[in-house]
Protein backbone atom coordinates (compact mmCIF):
# COMPACT_ATOMS: atom_id res chain seq x y z
CA UNK A 1 0.00 0.00 0.00
CA UNK A 2 1.18 3.32 -1.08
CA UNK A 3 1.65 6.51 1.79
CA UNK A 4 -1.85 8.48 1.37
CA UNK A 5 -1.68 11.58 -0.18
CA UNK A 6 -2.91 14.56 0.82
CA UNK A 7 -3.61 17.36 -1.84
CA UNK A 8 -3.90 20.85 0.34
CA UNK A 9 -5.90 23.77 -1.85
CA UNK A 10 -4.53 27.00 -0.61
CA UNK A 11 -6.51 29.43 -2.68
CA UNK A 12 -5.99 32.04 -4.00
CA UNK A 13 -9.46 33.90 -3.26
CA UNK A 14 -11.59 34.64 -6.51
CA UNK A 15 -10.11 31.89 -8.78
CA UNK A 16 -12.96 29.57 -8.67
CA UNK A 17 -12.48 28.46 -5.00
CA UNK A 18 -16.59 28.54 -4.09
CA UNK A 19 -17.24 26.92 -7.27
CA UNK A 20 -14.66 24.23 -7.01
CA UNK A 21 -15.56 23.66 -3.07
CA UNK A 22 -19.29 23.34 -4.50
CA UNK A 23 -18.38 20.38 -6.75
CA UNK A 24 -16.75 18.39 -3.71
CA UNK A 25 -18.57 19.26 -0.84
CA UNK A 26 -22.02 17.65 -3.91
CA UNK A 27 -19.94 14.76 -5.25
CA UNK A 28 -18.16 13.75 -1.63
CA UNK A 29 -19.79 10.54 -1.74
CA UNK A 30 -18.96 9.70 -5.36
CA UNK A 31 -15.31 10.62 -4.46
CA UNK A 32 -15.58 8.18 -1.26
CA UNK A 33 -16.27 5.49 -3.87
CA UNK A 34 -13.40 6.33 -5.56
CA UNK A 35 -11.26 6.91 -2.31
CA UNK A 36 -10.94 9.91 -1.96
CA UNK A 37 -11.78 12.06 1.21
CA UNK A 38 -13.35 15.28 1.15
CA UNK A 39 -13.07 15.45 5.10
CA UNK A 40 -15.76 17.56 7.15
CA UNK A 41 -19.52 17.15 8.75
CA UNK A 42 -20.26 20.34 7.68
CA UNK A 43 -19.90 22.76 4.17
CA UNK A 44 -18.28 25.34 6.10
CA UNK A 45 -16.09 22.68 8.17
CA UNK A 46 -12.32 23.40 6.08
CA UNK A 47 -13.45 27.42 6.58
CA UNK A 48 -13.28 26.65 10.29
CA UNK A 49 -10.40 24.65 9.61
CA UNK A 50 -8.64 27.58 8.17
CA UNK A 51 -9.76 30.11 10.86
CA UNK A 52 -8.58 28.08 13.39
CA UNK A 53 -5.25 27.67 12.11
CA UNK A 54 -4.72 31.77 11.41
CA UNK A 55 -6.41 32.15 15.40
CA UNK A 56 -8.20 34.80 14.15
CA UNK A 57 -11.74 36.21 13.88
CA UNK A 58 -13.61 36.84 11.20
CA UNK A 59 -15.13 40.43 11.30
CA UNK A 60 -14.68 40.51 14.84
CA UNK A 61 -16.58 37.73 15.61
CA UNK A 62 -15.42 33.91 16.52
CA UNK A 63 -17.66 31.55 15.27
CA UNK A 64 -17.88 28.32 18.17
CA UNK A 65 -17.32 26.06 15.73
CA UNK A 66 -13.63 27.30 14.73
CA UNK A 67 -11.33 26.64 18.13
CA UNK A 68 -10.25 22.85 17.55
CA UNK A 69 -11.58 22.67 13.78
CA UNK A 70 -8.31 22.00 11.79
CA UNK A 71 -7.52 19.09 14.78
CA UNK A 72 -10.94 17.57 14.01
CA UNK A 73 -10.26 17.60 10.33
CA UNK A 74 -6.48 16.39 10.38
CA UNK A 75 -7.99 13.70 12.68
CA UNK A 76 -10.58 12.91 10.29
CA UNK A 77 -8.13 12.59 7.13
CA UNK A 78 -6.01 10.71 8.84
CA UNK A 79 -8.58 8.24 9.56
CA UNK A 80 -8.99 7.73 5.95
CA UNK A 81 -6.72 5.12 3.97
CA UNK A 82 -6.64 6.81 0.62
CA UNK A 83 -6.48 10.38 -0.66
CA UNK A 84 -7.73 13.17 1.18
CA UNK A 85 -8.53 16.82 -0.52
CA UNK A 86 -8.64 19.87 1.27
CA UNK A 87 -9.53 23.30 -0.23
CA UNK A 88 -10.07 26.90 0.84
CA UNK A 89 -8.86 30.23 0.07
CA UNK A 90 -8.01 31.75 3.31
CA UNK A 91 -4.92 29.00 3.62
CA UNK A 92 -3.28 31.70 1.18
CA UNK A 93 -3.06 33.96 4.05
CA UNK A 94 -1.01 31.67 6.32
CA UNK A 95 2.76 32.92 7.14
CA UNK A 96 5.63 30.58 7.18
CA UNK A 97 5.45 29.37 10.47
CA UNK A 98 2.00 28.51 10.83
CA UNK A 99 2.26 26.88 7.29
CA UNK A 100 5.13 24.69 8.38
CA UNK A 101 3.07 23.83 11.66
CA UNK A 102 0.08 22.61 9.17
CA UNK A 103 2.35 20.85 7.06
CA UNK A 104 3.74 18.95 10.39
CA UNK A 105 0.59 18.31 10.90
CA UNK A 106 -0.10 16.75 7.52
CA UNK A 107 3.48 14.28 7.80
CA UNK A 108 1.64 11.07 7.69
CA UNK A 109 0.87 11.32 4.28
CA UNK A 110 2.29 12.77 1.00
CA UNK A 111 1.17 16.75 1.04
CA UNK A 112 0.76 17.98 -2.58
CA UNK A 113 -0.15 22.10 -2.62
CA UNK A 114 -2.40 22.55 -5.33
CA UNK A 115 -2.85 27.15 -6.03
CA UNK A 116 -5.10 28.20 -8.60
CA UNK A 117 -4.56 31.48 -10.10
CA UNK A 118 -6.24 34.23 -12.19
CA UNK A 119 -4.79 36.84 -14.17
CA UNK A 120 -4.54 40.30 -12.27
CA UNK A 121 -6.99 42.47 -14.71
CA UNK A 122 -10.05 40.13 -13.65
CA UNK A 123 -8.36 39.61 -9.83
CA UNK A 124 -8.52 43.28 -9.05
CA UNK A 125 -12.19 44.32 -9.94
CA UNK A 126 -13.09 40.91 -8.05
CA UNK A 127 -11.33 41.17 -5.00
CA UNK A 128 -12.49 44.70 -4.50
CA UNK A 129 -16.32 43.45 -5.16
CA UNK A 130 -15.99 41.04 -2.51
CA UNK A 131 -14.53 43.66 0.15
CA UNK A 132 -17.65 45.85 -0.75
CA UNK A 133 -19.58 42.34 0.14
CA UNK A 134 -17.78 41.54 3.19
CA UNK A 135 -18.83 45.60 4.00
CA UNK A 136 -15.74 47.59 2.91
CA UNK A 137 -15.99 50.67 1.81
CA UNK A 138 -13.01 51.74 0.27
CA UNK A 139 -14.14 53.14 -3.71
CA UNK A 140 -12.28 51.20 -6.70
CA UNK A 141 -9.92 54.50 -7.40
CA UNK A 142 -8.89 54.44 -3.53
CA UNK A 143 -8.43 50.53 -3.58
CA UNK A 144 -6.48 50.77 -6.90
CA UNK A 145 -4.63 54.31 -5.89
CA UNK A 146 -3.65 51.89 -2.69
CA UNK A 147 -2.99 48.58 -5.05
CA UNK A 148 -0.47 49.94 -7.34
CA UNK A 149 1.81 52.27 -5.30
CA UNK A 150 2.52 50.47 -1.78
CA UNK A 151 3.54 51.82 1.51
CA UNK A 152 4.47 51.91 4.94
CA UNK A 153 0.76 53.63 5.48
CA UNK A 154 -0.49 51.45 2.48
CA UNK A 155 -4.60 50.77 3.62
CA UNK A 156 -4.87 47.45 5.30
CA UNK A 157 -6.96 45.88 2.00
CA UNK A 158 -4.35 46.98 -0.25
CA UNK A 159 -1.44 44.89 1.89
CA UNK A 160 -4.11 41.67 2.50
CA UNK A 161 -4.15 41.55 -1.59
CA UNK A 162 -1.23 41.10 -2.05
CA UNK A 163 -0.57 38.61 0.28
CA UNK A 164 -3.03 36.31 -1.40
CA UNK A 165 -2.49 36.99 -4.49
CA UNK A 166 1.03 37.51 -5.11
CA UNK A 167 1.13 33.76 -5.87
CA UNK A 168 4.89 33.38 -6.26
CA UNK A 169 4.92 34.27 -2.22
CA UNK A 170 1.89 32.21 -1.58
CA UNK A 171 3.72 29.52 -3.15
CA UNK A 172 7.27 30.23 -1.41
CA UNK A 173 5.72 30.16 1.62
CA UNK A 174 4.01 26.31 1.63
CA UNK A 175 6.67 25.21 -0.81
CA UNK A 176 9.77 25.45 0.96
CA UNK A 177 9.69 22.18 2.55
CA UNK A 178 7.88 20.47 -0.16
CA UNK A 179 9.59 18.50 -3.59
CA UNK A 180 9.10 20.48 -6.85
CA UNK A 181 6.95 17.57 -8.17
CA UNK A 182 4.46 17.84 -5.11
CA UNK A 183 3.83 21.80 -6.05
CA UNK A 184 0.94 22.32 -8.80
CA UNK A 185 -0.38 25.30 -10.11
CA UNK A 186 -3.59 25.25 -11.80
CA UNK A 187 -4.14 28.29 -14.24
CA UNK A 188 -8.03 29.93 -14.39
CA UNK A 189 -8.89 29.77 -17.88
CA UNK A 190 -9.85 32.93 -19.87
CA UNK A 191 -13.26 34.09 -19.99
CA UNK A 192 -15.14 31.97 -23.30
CA UNK A 193 -13.62 28.88 -22.05
CA UNK A 194 -15.71 25.60 -21.74
CA UNK A 195 -17.84 26.08 -18.49
CA UNK A 196 -16.39 22.39 -16.83
CA UNK A 197 -12.28 23.36 -18.00
CA UNK A 198 -11.60 24.87 -14.43
CA UNK A 199 -12.74 21.72 -12.77
CA UNK A 200 -11.09 19.13 -15.63
CA UNK A 201 -7.62 20.79 -14.65
CA UNK A 202 -8.23 20.78 -10.98
CA UNK A 203 -9.57 17.14 -11.20
CA UNK A 204 -6.01 16.72 -12.99
CA UNK A 205 -4.05 18.55 -10.20
CA UNK A 206 -5.82 16.01 -7.60
CA UNK A 207 -5.63 12.67 -9.19
CA UNK A 208 -8.79 12.42 -9.94
CA UNK A 209 -9.44 13.21 -13.62
CA UNK A 210 -10.08 9.43 -14.32
CA UNK A 211 -13.09 9.42 -12.76
CA UNK A 212 -14.52 12.56 -14.45
CA UNK A 213 -17.46 11.14 -15.74
CA UNK A 214 -19.18 10.65 -12.49
CA UNK A 215 -18.91 13.82 -11.02
CA UNK A 216 -21.90 16.40 -11.14
CA UNK A 217 -21.04 19.66 -12.20
CA UNK A 218 -24.18 21.20 -11.83
CA UNK A 219 -23.01 23.92 -9.25
CA UNK A 220 -23.38 27.30 -10.59
CA UNK A 221 -20.23 30.05 -9.75
CA UNK A 222 -20.40 32.22 -7.59
CA UNK A 223 -22.68 35.29 -8.64
CA UNK A 224 -21.09 38.68 -9.38
CA UNK A 225 -22.48 41.77 -9.11
CA UNK A 226 -22.44 44.62 -11.40
CA UNK A 227 -21.22 48.15 -11.28
CA UNK A 228 -24.25 49.71 -10.28
CA UNK A 229 -25.20 47.32 -7.27
CA UNK A 230 -21.75 47.19 -5.98
CA UNK A 231 -21.67 50.83 -5.52
CA UNK A 232 -25.06 50.64 -4.04
CA UNK A 233 -23.74 48.39 -1.78
CA UNK A 234 -20.88 50.22 -0.73
CA UNK A 235 -23.28 53.24 0.09
CA UNK A 236 -25.76 50.80 1.87
CA UNK A 237 -22.50 49.87 3.98
CA UNK A 238 -21.40 53.57 4.77
CA UNK A 239 -24.91 54.04 6.05
CA UNK A 240 -25.12 50.47 7.93
CA UNK A 241 -21.64 51.19 9.59
CA UNK A 242 -21.76 48.62 12.34
CA UNK A 243 -24.61 49.04 13.22
CA UNK A 244 -25.46 44.92 12.22
CA UNK A 245 -23.27 42.31 13.86
CA UNK A 246 -21.50 40.56 10.81
CA UNK A 247 -23.72 36.97 11.68
CA UNK A 248 -26.86 39.15 10.69
CA UNK A 249 -24.72 41.01 7.83
CA UNK A 250 -23.87 37.86 6.81
CA UNK A 251 -26.84 36.80 6.45
CA UNK A 252 -28.99 39.33 5.20
CA UNK A 253 -26.61 41.71 3.41
CA UNK A 254 -24.08 39.40 1.82
CA UNK A 255 -25.89 36.06 1.10
CA UNK A 256 -29.24 37.48 0.58
CA UNK A 257 -28.79 40.59 -0.76
CA UNK A 258 -25.67 40.81 -2.55
CA UNK A 259 -25.80 37.10 -4.15
CA UNK A 260 -29.24 36.02 -4.04
CA UNK A 261 -30.92 39.44 -5.36
CA UNK A 262 -28.29 41.32 -6.56
CA UNK A 263 -26.48 39.18 -7.94
CA UNK A 264 -29.09 37.39 -9.85
CA UNK A 265 -29.32 40.22 -12.60
CA UNK A 266 -26.41 42.38 -12.44
CA UNK A 267 -26.14 46.03 -14.33
CA UNK A 268 -22.84 46.24 -16.40
CA UNK A 269 -20.23 43.75 -15.54
CA UNK A 270 -17.05 45.17 -13.19
CA UNK A 271 -14.06 45.26 -15.40
CA UNK A 272 -10.41 47.03 -15.11
CA UNK A 273 -10.28 50.52 -16.32
CA UNK A 274 -7.93 51.52 -18.71
CA UNK A 275 -5.85 53.41 -16.31
CA UNK A 276 -5.00 50.50 -14.37
CA UNK A 277 -4.09 48.54 -17.06
CA UNK A 278 0.09 49.38 -17.50
CA UNK A 279 0.66 48.72 -13.91
CA UNK A 280 -1.45 45.59 -13.47
CA UNK A 281 -0.08 44.17 -16.29
CA UNK A 282 3.50 45.12 -15.41
CA UNK A 283 3.16 43.36 -11.84
CA UNK A 284 1.86 40.08 -14.14
CA UNK A 285 4.09 39.72 -15.94
CA UNK A 286 6.64 40.02 -13.09
CA UNK A 287 4.67 36.81 -11.41
CA UNK A 288 4.84 34.97 -14.17
CA UNK A 289 8.72 35.50 -14.55
CA UNK A 290 8.70 34.64 -11.23
CA UNK A 291 6.92 30.95 -11.69
CA UNK A 292 8.55 30.38 -14.73
CA UNK A 293 11.78 30.21 -12.94
CA UNK A 294 10.15 27.49 -10.27
CA UNK A 295 9.86 23.67 -11.26
CA UNK A 296 6.67 23.31 -10.10
CA UNK A 297 3.95 21.82 -12.01
CA UNK A 298 1.84 23.88 -14.58
CA UNK A 299 -1.30 23.14 -15.29
CA UNK A 300 -2.93 25.37 -18.06
CA UNK A 301 -0.39 27.99 -19.53
CA UNK A 302 1.17 30.90 -17.58
CA UNK A 303 0.62 33.30 -20.66
CA UNK A 304 -3.28 32.74 -19.33
CA UNK A 305 -1.55 34.84 -16.23
CA UNK A 306 -0.95 37.79 -18.41
CA UNK A 307 -4.26 40.14 -18.79
CA UNK A 308 -5.86 40.51 -22.11
CA UNK A 309 -6.04 44.23 -23.95
CA UNK A 310 -8.09 46.30 -22.08
CA UNK A 311 -11.52 47.86 -24.22
CA UNK A 312 -10.50 51.29 -24.99
CA UNK A 313 -13.99 52.61 -23.56
CA UNK A 314 -14.68 50.30 -20.73
CA UNK A 315 -16.39 51.75 -17.87
CA UNK A 316 -14.90 53.20 -14.23
CA UNK A 317 -16.41 50.79 -11.26
CA UNK A 318 -16.92 53.73 -9.67
CA UNK A 319 -18.76 55.76 -13.08
CA UNK A 320 -22.52 55.10 -11.38
CA UNK A 321 -25.43 57.26 -12.45
CA UNK A 322 -28.02 58.16 -9.73
CA UNK A 323 -30.50 56.76 -12.24
CA UNK A 324 -28.69 53.53 -12.41
CA UNK A 325 -28.38 53.77 -8.58
CA UNK A 326 -31.94 54.02 -8.14
CA UNK A 327 -32.91 51.23 -10.29
CA UNK A 328 -30.39 48.81 -8.06
CA UNK A 329 -31.95 50.23 -4.84
CA UNK A 330 -36.02 49.53 -6.65
CA UNK A 331 -34.78 46.09 -7.32
CA UNK A 332 -32.89 45.70 -3.74
CA UNK A 333 -35.82 46.47 -2.05
CA UNK A 334 -38.29 44.39 -4.28
CA UNK A 335 -36.05 40.99 -3.27
CA UNK A 336 -36.17 42.00 0.50
CA UNK A 337 -39.82 42.49 0.67
CA UNK A 338 -40.11 39.35 -0.94
CA UNK A 339 -37.61 37.83 1.89
CA UNK A 340 -39.90 39.62 4.91
CA UNK A 341 -42.98 37.58 3.12
CA UNK A 342 -41.47 35.17 3.07
CA UNK A 343 -39.94 34.93 6.64
CA UNK A 344 -42.72 36.75 8.80
CA UNK A 345 -44.98 34.25 11.21
CA UNK A 346 -48.87 34.41 9.30
CA UNK A 347 -51.03 37.00 11.73
CA UNK A 348 -53.27 35.06 14.50
CA UNK A 349 -57.11 36.16 13.09
CA UNK A 350 -58.42 39.28 15.31
CA UNK A 351 -60.91 37.18 17.20
CA UNK A 352 -57.88 35.27 18.71
CA UNK A 353 -55.67 38.51 19.62
CA UNK A 354 -58.97 39.46 21.43
CA UNK A 355 -59.45 36.53 23.12
CA UNK A 356 -55.84 36.02 24.28
CA UNK A 357 -55.95 39.80 25.52
CA UNK A 358 -58.74 39.44 27.67
CA UNK A 359 -57.69 35.88 29.43
CA UNK A 360 -54.76 38.05 30.18
CA UNK A 361 -56.56 40.43 31.59
CA UNK A 362 -58.83 37.77 33.97
CA UNK A 363 -57.26 34.73 36.35
CA UNK A 364 -60.35 32.58 36.13
CA UNK A 365 -59.94 33.06 32.48
CA UNK A 366 -55.89 32.80 32.43
CA UNK A 367 -56.61 29.65 34.56
CA UNK A 368 -58.70 28.15 32.18
CA UNK A 369 -56.23 29.26 28.94
CA UNK A 370 -53.84 27.05 31.32
CA UNK A 371 -56.16 24.22 31.30
CA UNK A 372 -56.97 24.29 27.59
CA UNK A 373 -52.99 24.32 26.59
CA UNK A 374 -52.38 21.39 29.03
CA UNK A 375 -54.92 19.25 27.24
CA UNK A 376 -54.05 20.17 24.05
CA UNK A 377 -50.70 19.35 24.44
CA UNK A 378 -51.37 16.10 25.93
CA UNK A 379 -53.32 15.31 23.15
CA UNK A 380 -50.88 16.09 20.44
CA UNK A 381 -48.45 13.93 22.60
CA UNK A 382 -51.03 11.20 22.16
CA UNK A 383 -51.37 11.57 18.88
CA UNK A 384 -47.57 11.59 18.19
CA UNK A 385 -47.12 8.33 20.04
Amino acid sequence: MRQPRVFLHIGAPKTGTTYLQNVLWRNRDALRQAGVLYPGLSKDAQFHAAMDLRQAYFQEHLNPAVPGAWERLVAQARGWRGDVVISHELFSMLDVQVARDALAHLGWAEVHLVCTARDLARQVPAVWQEDIKNRQVLSFGEFTRELSAPGPATHYLANLFWQMQDIPRVLDTWAATLPPECVHLVTVPPAGAAPDELWSRFSQAIGINSIGGEIDLGCEPNRSMGIAETNLLRRLNLALGDSLDWPAYDVLVKDFLALSVMGAHPSVPLALPLADHEWVGQRARRMVDALSARNWRIIGDLDELIPAPVEQHSRHPDDTTDGELADAAVHALAGLLHWARDHTPPRQPAWRRGAVRISQRHASLRQLRRRYLAVKARRGIHRSR
